[in-house]
Parts: structure tokens; C-alpha cells; sequence
């Protein structure tokens, strides 16, 4: 007889968030690297759908997991959800800004899960914010408002995500 206790839902957005957290300085730090390794080995067509699939991926499994519960009136978040996360981002000339709303659009819809909602609109814009500081810091980066801007949109996204996962 197992006395094992599942880990409560929570706990695994908390988990989440952290790994999310750790991912988004290790892709500034280690950025420059990872996209020359990547535009070497991998179609620019192919980069652009590794990045697109599981951004895409994220916001139907939010999306179903409401028309499970039985709440298909959030089914009308599907239309600004596939804008934000699967059009705008087609519209950036380099596919690796596209990275941005699969990575802080998680970010966002971790936080928004494992925080009350003011701390997690407080981390996602420190991380939004924090991450370019760091890339300015670093000598091989370029710290950019214009990212800082998607950084903000795919976390406010992500945050709207996990909302829409609390009703």
C-alpha cells in the first residue's frame, strides 16, 4: 500500500513557471550559439514550425481542457488566442523572434496558474523587462524594446490563458 499523495495541480505550475523561469536567461545567455547551431542544421521553414507547433499546442490544450469541462462559451478566446500566438508571430522577419511568444507566453500562463494574479502580471513584466537587460549586458546580444514588447504580449496572453483556466 502506497501512503504516496499526488502533487496538487498547483504545485505543477509552480513547476512549471520554474523551469520556464530558468529556460528564459539560459536562451539569452546561450541564444547566439543556439541560433547559429540552428540555421546551420535546420531549415528556416522547419525552425519556424518546431517554434510555432508547441506555442500552438499550448493554447488548444487550455482551450479543450475548457470544452471538457463543459465551458464552451470561452470558446470565443480561440479567435484573439490563435492571433496572438499563431499570426502575429508569422509576421516577424526572424523566426527566432518568434521563440518569444512560445517562451513568455508560458511563462504567463504558468504564473497566472501558480500566483494570484497581481504577482504574476508583476513577474511576467519583470522577466519581460529583466531578460533584454540581460541580453544588453551580455557582449554577444542586443537588448531591444521592440522585444520587450512581444515579451509583454505573450506573457498578457498567457495570463489571459490562465484565467480563462480558473473559471
Amino acid at each position: 500500500m502506497s501512503t504516496d499523495k499526488p502533487i496538487p495541480p498547483k504545485r505543477y505550475w509552480l513547476l512549471a513557471w520554474l523551469l520556464t523561469l530558468a529556460i528564459i536567461p539560459a536562451l539569452s545567455i546561450y541564444g547566439r550559439r543556439l541560433q547559429t547551431l540552428a540555421r546551420e542544421n535546420l531549415d528556416t521553414g522547419l525552425l519556424a514550425w518546431l517554434i510555432a507547433t508547441p506555442t500552438l499546442l499550448l493554447v488548444f490544450a487550455v482551450l479543450l481542457h475548457q470544452v471538457r469541462r463543459g465551458n464552451y462559451r470561452q470558446l470565443w478566446h480561440l479567435s484573439w488566442a490563435l492571433a496572438l500566438f499563431g499570426l502575429l508571430p508569422l509576421t516577424l522577419p526572424a523566426v527566432e523572434e518568434r521563440l518569444h511568444f512560445l517562451v513568455f507566453g508560458a511563462f504567463g500562463l504558468a504564473a497566472g496558474r501558480a500566483f494570484p494574479i497581481w504577482l504574476a502580471v508583476f513577474l511576467g513584466t519583470a522577466a519581460a523587462g529583466l531578460d533584454e537587460l540581460l541580453q544588453w549586458a551580455l557582449p554577444d546580444r542586443v537588448g531591444d524594446w521592440r522585444d520587450v514588447g512581444f515579451n509583454l504580449l505573450a506573457v498578457g496572453g498567457g495570463l489571459l490563458l490562465a484565467r480563462l483556466g480558473k473559471r
